[in-house]
This record gives C-alpha cells, structure tokens and sequence, in this order.
C-alpha cells in the first residue's frame, strides 16, 4: 500500500468514527435520528437566516432543525434544569411558535419537537390545539392596547442585534 493509499485510508477512518460519535451524542442527548439541517447553538451556526412566516408575523431560529423521516423537527435548548412539573408555558410557547414556522416554511407540519434542559430533553408532539392556542395568545397580545407601544431594545449587545431576525426593520439595532 503506497503512502497516499494509507493517508487515504486513515482519513476515510477518521471522518466515519467522527460521523458515528456526532450521531451517538445527538441520540444520548434525546435528538431524533435524522440529518441536523441547521444549527443556531454550539460552536458552528449553520442557519444563515431565520424561519419567517409572513402569514402569522413570526421570525425565528430554533437552536437546531432536524430532518428525519417524519418531518423536521425543531430543537430548543436551555441552559438551566427541567422544571419539576415539566416544561414551562413560555418555554412551550416557543417550542410551538418553531413548529408553525417550520410548518409555514417546509409546508408540513412537524411530527414533534424538542425541548432539551440541562438535566432533562422533552419531546413535545405538534398538534393543532397547540398550534391553535398559540396563534390564539398572539391574535390577543396583537389586539391588546399595549401592541400600539413602541418597545424598545433590551441589551447594548451588538453581536446578540447582528444575528436578530428583526435587524432589518428594527431602528434601534446596534
């Protein structure tokens, strides 16, 4: 085997058990079997725009998008432990505002999707009461007097205005 052969060899090695490590901690971690399409946490970002749907004015970036067979599935990530009664409205809110948008975006909705805590992953079935609520809640802070008031930017980080999903109508950005 000539020296090229060998370098060959011992790369293709490497980029499989690289490969089997990666899809061995996405299975610890709780993360369906599929392909990561986009990634907005850890060390490499691979969404390079937000999910948008003009239809219900929602913008965002979950924290990954998996494809697998049965659909894309989003993934939230945070930082802090499980609640004990299980995941927080808020926390279920967003997770749900994901699923819409991946469903306005993709065309279908997604089977599930996740919500990952330090101690804890929770898999979130995708339903149309949830869907329903959620539209719901925002149809009523849209309507509420409140709605018609400015608010303003919350932070002096300019990093956290250059990856926001409102940068290019928002006239407070950093």
């Amino acid at each position: 085997m000539t020296a090229a052969a060998l370098l060959v060899a011992v790369v293709f090695l490497l980029a499989v058990l690289v490969w089997f490590r990666a899809n061995w901690e996405l299975a610890r971690r709780g993360f369906p079997e599929g392909r990561i399409v986009s990634q907005d946490a850890g060390p490499r970002h691979h969404l390079h725009r937000s999910l948008t749907s003009l239809r219900h004015g929602l913008v965002g970036k979950p924290d990954y998008l998996i494809e697998t067979r049965h659909g894309f599935v989003p993934v939230e990530i945070k930082s802090r432990n499980s609640p004990r009664a299980g995941p927080s409205d808020s926390d279920l809110a967003q997770l749900t505002a994901y699923c819409v948008l991946v469903q306005d975006v993709v065309g279908s909705a997604p089977p599930q999707g996740i919500i990952e805590y330090a101690d804890r992953c929770w898999r979130i079935e995708y339903t149309r009461g949830r869907r329903r609520e959620l539209l719901q809640v925002i149809g009523e802070i849209r309507e509420s007097p409140q709605s018609s008031e400015s608010i303003h930017r919350s932070h002096n980080q300019p990093a956290r205005c250059r990856a926001c999903g409102f940068r290019n109508v928002c006239d407070e950005r950093i």
